[in-house]
């Protein structure tokens, strides 16, 4: 279109041409539109956080962070918990076929002999149900930091062995015999004669101690634990005992369950108990448990 042009100026009819074509022009979406229109609104700058904002994002951060990390890390001990708890479950029911089958308790250790040429701990005697040995993952509580070792066997002595569970061999004596247990007949300190327990002799089973998390108590009245033993007693002979004190690893009794013992009964199920009431409490109905006869033995204390 042509513009008719009147002294230099616009007619006022042609002015109105002129705004309808630019209009026009604004609504095809060609190149020259587009140039026009990035001239128009431009596009605005970007801006980069400044050293107090970004202080504060990581200030919300870490504040949240330590809100949520106790929660996490409670949550992932309850997980290893119930993975303890799970093992020791399968070991009652492992106990419980073994002693239907033999009518007694396996000995916490059988020396070398005719029927068991290598010797055997208890855990090996009920390896039949569980399919698993010392190092494996049902002996092993994720919580337990203490170190490992599968006790040997030959024909006169039995090699403690250490690890994660213990098998309750029942409390010492004034003559520091063990007395009560499950593990088999003591005739001195540390000195066990090939006698197992038999199934009558447990009066209560849901009421008796049968496994647990390796804690026992080594002496009452400075309240010394020991940790990591497959010995497990609510009271151990006093020649185990040094007399300076708790051993190196005796914290983890109030850090692995978060103060908690898992403790293995009789009729296979599991409670998680207060290692000091479990160990250190010497209310009978606590100390019985610990006691074939159902009977807490309180002059073994005094």
């Amino acid at each position: 279109m042509k513009l008719a042009l009147r002294g230099d100026e616009l007619s006022f009819l042609d002015k109105a041409l002129l705004f309808g074509e630019h209009l026009a022009c604004l609504a095809r979406p060609d190149s020259v539109t587009r140039v026009k229109m990035k001239r128009f609104f431009p596009r605005p700058a970007s801006r980069a956080f400044t050293l107090i904002e970004l202080l504060v994002v990581i200030a919300i951060i870490s504040i949240l962070a330590s809100l949520l990390l106790p929660a996490l890390t409670q949550a992932k001990s309850s997980a290893r918990q119930a993975r303890c708890m799970s093992n020791l479950r399968q070991m009652g029911f492992a106990f419980q076929l073994y002693v239907q089958d033999y009518e007694f308790y396996p000995l916490i250790g059988s020396v070398v002999s005719v029927t068991k040429p290598t010797g055997s701990k208890w855990y090996d005697d009920i390896r039949p149900y569980t399919t698993q040995t010392w190092t494996n993952d049902l002996f092993s509580c994720p919580s337990y930091k203490g170190g490992v070792a599968d006790g040997r066997v030959d024909r006169t002595v039995i090699y403690g062995s250490i690890g994660s569970y213990g098998y309750n061999c029942g409390s010492a004596d004034t003559n520091d015999i063990l007395q009560f247990g499950l593990a088999g007949k003591f005739v001195g300190p540390g000195e066990l004669v090939q006698i197992p327990t038999p199934e009558n002799a447990v009066k209560v089973p849901s009421d008796m101690i049968i496994a647990a998390d390796s804690f026992s108590t080594l002496s009452q009245k400075r309240r010394v634990l020991l940790v990591g033993l497959e010995l497990l007693s609510r009271r151990l002979y006093s020649t185990l005992d040094s007399g300076q004190g708790p051993s190196p690893n005796s914290r983890e009794a109030s850090t692995r369950h978060r103060k908690k013992m898992n403790i293995l009964i009789g009729d296979a199920h599991v409670e998680a108990v207060d290692y000091r009431k479990a160990l250190l409490d010497l209310n009978p109905n606590v100390v019985k448990r610990w006691h074939t006869d159902n009977d807490p033995h309180l002059e073994f204390f005094q």
